[in-house]
C-alpha cells in the first residue's frame, strides 16, 4: 500500500498547531514587541499572538502593510523636496543631514518588508531549536527582561524627540510673533525643505510632525529589535555555558561530550542564519548612528545660547552614544558566550579526552560566530574600539580646524534671527 505523504504532512502540521510555546519562549517573550512596531509601520507580521509559530503570517494585503507604505511613501516625498533644496540652495552639512535621516528610514521600512517577509521562517528555525534543547529550558523572565528592555529605550526615545521639539522652538522663539504664530515659526523651520517650493498650512505641518515622531521611534526601535534577538541567543550560549560549567575538570562518558557538541553545533547554525536574517539592520543601524555622532560633534562648535539648548544638546549626544553601545555590547555578547566553552575543554581529564572533545575543542576555537554588519565587520568587543577610535579622531580634527569651522558655519552670529523662515 503505498504511503500517502500528504496526509502524513497534514498530520504533522495539525499536531504542531497543538502545541504551545512556554511562556518564556521568543515567541511568546517578543510578542508585545512585535505589537508595538505595528504601532510605527513596522515588522507588519500577523499571527504573532498563536500558541506557536505555524501561525505566523506575512500577508501583503493588511492594514499594517498599507500603513508601512503609506509611512514609506511620505519618506520619500520628503527625501524629494530635500534632494531638491540642495539643487536649489545648495549643499550644506544640515540638508545632507536631512537627506540621510529621511533616506535612511525609507531604507528601514524597506528592510522591515523583508524581516516580516523572513520572520514565520526565521522564527519556525528558532522553535525548533528551543524544542532540540528543551532539556535547558527557555532562560527564567526572558519576558519581563525583554519588557523592560523595551520600555526603556522607548521612554528615552519619546525623551528624544520632545528635546529635539525644545531644541527647534528655542532656535525659532525669537521669529515668533507671539500667539500661536510659534506654530508657524516652528513647523517653518522645521520643514523648510518643502515650505520652500509652497505656502505655509497647518494641515501638512501636523502629519510631518507624526511622521517625524514615528521615523524617530523607528530608529530607535531597529535599535531595539537588534538588543532583543542579541540577548535571546546569547542567553542560549549562556545556558550551555552554564552546563558545562557543572562539569568542569570532571570525567564525564564521551557520549556527554557529542550530545553538547551537537547542542553548540545547532546554536552555531542558527547563529548563521541569524547573522544572515540581520546583518543589513546591523550595518544600517551602525551607519546611521556613527554619522550621526559627528554630525553632533560638529555641532558642539555652535554656541550653546540657554541652559536649555545645552541641555538638549548633551541630552541627545549622550543618549546616541549609549544606545550604540547598547547595541554593540549586546550584539558582541554573542561573540564572547559562543567563545567560553574553550575554558572548560581545555580542563577536561585525560581519562575523559577523546573524539568528541577534539572535535567540540575544535569547532569552538576556529569558528568566528558573530553577528555582522553584511560582512562588513564583525561585531566583537574590539569592534566598539575601532568605533571610539574613529568618533575620537573625528573630535581631534575638529578641534584642530575650529577656527575654519567657525567661519564656515558663521558661528560668531550669535542671533538666533538666523533661523528666521
Amino acid at each position: 500500500m503505498p504511503v500517502n505523504y500528504v496526509r502524513i504532512k497534514a498530520l504533522e502540521d495539525n499536531i504542531r498547531k497543538d502545541i504551545v510555546s512556554d511562556k518564556d519562549s521568543l515567541l511568546r517573550s517578543i510578542a508585545p514587541i512585535i505589537k508595538l512596531g505595528h504601532c510605527i509601520a513596522l515588522l507588519p507580521v500577523q499571527g504573532f499572538n498563536g500558541p506557536n509559530t505555524s501561525y505566523l503570517v506575512f500577508n501583503w494585503f493588511n492594514w499594517s502593510v498599507g500603513y508601512l507604505f503609506v509611512a514609506l511613501s511620505s519618506c520619500f516625498v520628503v527625501v524629494t523636496f530635500s534632494t531638491l533644496r540642495i539643487w536649489h540652495n545648495g549643499l550644506t552639512y544640515e540638508s545632507i543631514g536631512e537627506v540621510l535621516f529621511y533616506g535612511g528610514s525609507l531604507v528601514i521600512y524597506i528592510l522591515f518588508v523583508h524581516l516580516a517577509r523572513e520572520w514565520p521562517q526565521f522564527m519556525a528555525k528558532w522553535e525548533l531549536m528551543e524544542r532540540e534543547m528543551r532539556r535547558l529550558r527557555n532562560p527564567p523572565k526572558t519576558a519581563y527582561k525583554f519588557k523592560m528592555i523595551t520600555s526603556i529605550i522607548m521612554f528615552l526615545s519619546i525623551v528624544e524627540y520632545l528635546s529635539i521639539v525644545l531644541s527647534g522652538v528655542l532656535k525659532t522663539l525669537p521669529c515668533s510673533k507671539g500667539g500661536l504664530d510659534i506654530f508657524r515659526s516652528y513647523f517653518s523651520l522645521k520643514f523648510q525643505q518643502i515650505f520652500i517650493f509652497m505656502s505655509y498650512s497647518i494641515f501638512i505641518s501636523l502629519p510631518l510632525e507624526f511622521l517625524n515622531l514615528i521615523l524617530i521611534c523607528a530608529w530607535n526601535y531597529m535599535d531595539l529589535l537588534i538588543i532583543l534577538l542579541s540577548c535571546a541567543l546569547s542567553d542560549k550560549f549562556k545556558q550551555l555555558n552554564q552546563k558545562l560549567a557543572s562539569v568542569k575538570g570532571k570525567v564525564v562518558p564521551s557520549a556527554y561530550w557529542r550530545k553538547t557538541r551537537e547542542m553548540y553545533n545547532r546554536l552555531a547554525l542558527l547563529s548563521q542564519d541569524f547573522d544572515e536574517f540581520l546583518s543589513p539592520v546591523l550595518l544600517l543601524s551602525f551607519a546611521h548612528n556613527v554619522y550621526f555622532m559627528c554630525l553632533q560633534l560638529l555641532n558642539s562648535l555652535k554656541p550653546m545660547h540657554t541652559f536649555w539648548e545645552a541641555f538638549c544638546f548633551v541630552f541627545l549626544f549622550t543618549y546616541l552614544v549609549g544606545r550604540t553601545s547598547a547595541v554593540s555590547l549586546f550584539a558582541a555578547s554573542i561573540n564572547d558566550q559562543s567563545k567560553k566553552p574553550k575554558t572548560v575543554l581545555f580542563s577536561v581529564p585525560t581519562e575523559s579526552y577523546g573524539v568528541e572533545v577534539a572535535r567540540f575543542l575544535t569547532q569552538v576555537t576556529s569558528d568566528e560566530l558573530a553577528l555582522t554588519g553584511c560582512n562588513f565587520f564583525s561585531v566583537t568587543r574590539t569592534f566598539m574600539l575601532t568605533i571610539a577610535g574613529t568618533i575620537v579622531t573625528y573630535e581631534i580634527v575638529l578641534l584642530q580646524f575650529n577656527n575654519v569651522a567657525v567661519e564656515e558655519l558663521d558661528l560668531n552670529n550669535t542671533s538666533y534671527l538666523r533661523y528666521c523662515f
